[in-house]
């Protein structure tokens, strides 16, 4: 390609593709003038990257934006899409995990992947739902925040073991005094924000508050909630700069084709949190290069955003664009800057350091581990633009219409990822559909719970063919998503695509292998949950429908008759006298089996 080739382009911001001879995307760019931008591949001294672009592209494709800001949220989004050989890519489409606090007269804390225009509140991103779970943990050891009553909040008879131990306010029973339950939100929330100072001066001065009114009971429980928060935040020699300052500070890392960015969050002074990405495609890539695709990504979906934000020295990242974006997303001035000496620069030593070790040992575990045969394969066969880390198998098991029930399996670079595994019960089925099962199945992942729970898939695998792939698919359709799915027919061994083409290779086949275990795991699951369910209504006895008769009293009065016959025909006493059933059981059993 030469400039010749090249079309007529505005001297406006936009975002450039280059696009090879078969029409695959080969290179997104973006610019702040687009003839510019585009004319300096073919200059005089372009860079060995742009030489590889230009001889490989055969046309240019642009967009025009508004603004440059435009641009780069445009470019982020182009690159996820066609994933082009010659950028810098993000290792996996992460989706994060975040912590919602519910919009309620009561709010409770969720554990959620979506960010919702709900009215709630939003803390995250989290690097992964073990840290999540953590604080929620936190959260729940120091805060008396009510945990187990649903939301929206469902009304209880009776409270729960945490109100006896002073760890709720019982809302769900109408305990909970508004104005205290606001006072608690108050604390979650700053602590959340990073505030931790902030929240352990509240909770004393609730102490001493109480103390002052003779209340030593309440302040007692202020007082254990002071401690647990200092003892598992460790606030009092946790503080690492001493300006008190909210910011990020981000370091980077490349080893070859790999590269890692570390960004770590100091809130007043202290760092309380840490996130890390790997790359591919960073050989001869920029600092600006690595950094630019995980900042889009973080802080696309942050929540908070502080007012600096610190990166290494990188030339070409364009600090007036990024500002402009992270004040955006702010909805205040956020500075970004790059520190030369001081205390700042000895925080950016210690993010450098930390994504070069991290990256030094993700190469050490790829060279000692490898990833497993067939996920390469998979991405040739089926033509993917990235090698499928996370494939999720699904299947259906029923007996005759009855007991219809579905798995779901996970797999993360080959390997089984049981923690995830799903099993699901079909509703509102009472004859033979595995169409229907699996319409049902797929939009249950895709727009209940567990969208929030698991991350989004690379691959969909189906056990089954043409109809069942078309299920999915239109459930997949009807909820508005585009996943990668297919199909494996037992007929043959036959890979189905959505669009119905069959696939045939030899068993032998590494990526054959691969979806073939996938496959048998997911039948696996759902063959032993259908059998499971239907062992548990083989062994229901006619007892299970008595009132006031548990496992155990059934399991008592089993033992000492030797068929119902003969327990119908005893009296009251014998009932009674029996180990484990007591006079208002039997009782009850006397006048249930009477006419």
């Amino acid at each position: 390609m030469t400039t010749d080739d090249l079309p007529v382009l505005p001297r406006q911001p936009g975002c450039y593709l280059f696009h090879a001879a078969d029409d695959r995307v080969l290179y997104v760019g973006k610019a702040i003038d687009l003839r510019s931008r585009t004319r300096s591949y073919f200059g005089r001294s372009p860079g060995a990257k742009a030489v590889l672009i230009t001889q490989s592209a055969e046309r240019l494709e642009y967009i025009v934006t508004q603004s440059e800001v435009e641009a780069l949220i445009l470019e982020a989004n182009l690159i996820k899409r066609h994933k082009p050989h010659y950028n810098v890519l993000l290792k996996d489409d992460k989706s994060y995990p975040f912590l919602k606090l519910t919009n309620e007269p009561f709010p409770t804390l969720e554990f959620t992947r979506r960010v919702l225009k709900d009215g709630a509140q939003y803390f995250g991103p989290y690097p992964n739902p073990g840290s999540v779970r953590r604080v929620q943990e936190l959260v729940a050891a120091v805060f008396p925040l009510r945990q187990n009553s649903g939301s929206p909040m469902q009304v209880r008879k009776r409270p729960c073991l945490r109100f006896h131990m002073g760890r709720c306010l019982a809302p769900c029973i109408g305990e909970a005094d508004p104005e205290a339950y606001a006072k608690v939100v108050d604390q979650v929330r700053a602590f959340l924000e990073g505030r931790v100072e902030e929240t352990a001066a509240m909770v004393e001065g609730e102490m001493r508050a109480a103390a002052r009114r003779q209340d030593f009971e309440l302040a007692r429980l202020y007082r254990d909630r002071l401690e647990a928060l200092k003892r598992l935040t460790g606030y009092e020699s946790s503080v690492v700069a001493s300006g008190g300052e909210d910011l990020d500070f981000l370091g980077v890392a490349r080893a070859g084709d790999h590269a890692m960015v570390q960004l770590f969050q100091m809130r007043n002074g202290r760092v309380v949190g840490r996130d890390k990405r790997s790359l591919t495609g960073a050989d001869g890539a920029t600092v600006g290069e690595v950094l630019e695709p995980f900042m889009v990504d973080y802080y696309g979906q942050a929540t908070h955003v502080p007012p600096l934000v610190l990166v290494p020295p990188a030339e070409e990242l364009d600090v007036v664009v990024w500002q402009a974006f992270l004040s955006e997303r702010a909805g205040r001035r956020v500075q970004l800057r790059t520190p030369r000496r001081g205390e700042k620069m000895a925080l950016m030593e210690m993010a450098e350091r930390n994504a070069r070790t991290g990256v030094e040992a993700e190469i050490a575990l790829l060279e000692r581990r490898g990833e497993a045969p067939g996920v390469k394969e998979l991405q040739s066969l089926l033509s993917l633009a990235e090698p499928p880390h996370r494939i999720e198998g699904f299947d259906v098991s029923n007996l005759m219409g009855t007991h219809t029930v579905a798995s779901l399996v996970v797999f993360e670079g080959g390997r089984a990822k049981r923690s995830e595994y799903r099993r699901i019960r079909i509703r509102g089925l009472d004859k033979p559909d595995d169409f229907f099962s699996m319409h049902q199945v797929i939009t249950r992942r895709f727009a209940g719970r567990l969208a929030d729970q698991l991350a989004p898939p690379d691959l969909m695998l189906i056990d089954g063919g043409k109809g069942q792939v078309s299920a999915a698919q239109r459930a997949l359709d009807d909820l508005g998503l585009n996943l990668t799915i297919v199909g494996l027919a037992k007929r043959q061994e036959t890979i189905v695509t959505a669009a119905g083409k069959e696939v045939l290779v030899a068993e032998t086949h590494p990526a054959l292998r691969l979806l073939m275990h996938v496959r048998d795991e997911a039948h696996r699951v759902a063959v032993g949950y259908n059998r499971q369910r239907r062992g548990k209504e083989m062994t229901r006895s006619v007892l299970d429908e008595v009132p006031g008769v548990g496992p155990k009293r059934r399991d008592a009065l089993l033992a000492h008759f030797s068929s119902i016959d003969q327990l119908r025909a005893a009296d009251v006493r014998e009932l009674a006298a029996i180990p484990g059933v007591g006079a208002a059981a039997a009782q009850a059993i006397k006048s249930y089996f009477e006419p």
